[in-house]
């Protein structure tokens, strides 16, 4: 017999061994198997990367349709006049009408927020123009209240 024989596994109890640790050695990897894992990986990782850059840019204004403007209509309540909408990034404001009607013409196509302006605050309300379409925002109720909404 030569020498002392070592496990393959650490010592148990409360010895520690530093011999056991100076001769351990890592598990040898197939060749061509690290490169694969690793291959994979990076694919995986890729397809991810461009199907969230896909939803990302789809989600967002920066696609719109060829041609692809509309209209926005509806009608805003406002205890008083002098209520404006508008839709960004195009901030020109558009009065509304005695009777609380509205249009906003040429809007990109795709989802955009009208912003209701009316004594020094705002709402926002989701809409979804269709190309070369008109969509009806509906009847936009404001209210100034002494204390702010929840």
């Amino acid at each position: 017999m030569s020498g002392p024989q070592h496990s393959p596994q650490p010592p148990s109890g409360g010895s520690i061994d530093p011999e056991y640790y100076a001769k351990w050695k890592p598990p040898i990897i197939p060749p061509g198997q690290g490169r694969r894992v690793v291959r994979i990986a990076i694919a995986v990782l890729a397809v991810a990367l461009v199907v969230m850059g896909a939803v990302a840019l789809w989600r967002s204004n920066l696609i719109a349709l060829p041609g692809g403007r509309g209209d926005i209509v509806g009608r805003v309540v406002a205890p008083t006049g002098g209520a404006v909408v508008f839709v960004l990034p195009n901030p020109t404001e558009i009065p509304v009408a005695a009777d609380g009607s509205f249009t906003v013409p040429n809007v990109p196509s795709g989802r955009q927020m009208l912003y209701v302006a009316f004594s020094g605050m705002a709402w926002e309300v989701p809409v979804e123009v269709p190309n070369q379409g008109t969509v009806d925002a509906g009847v936009i109720t404001v209210e100034v209240t002494a204390e702010p909404a929840q």
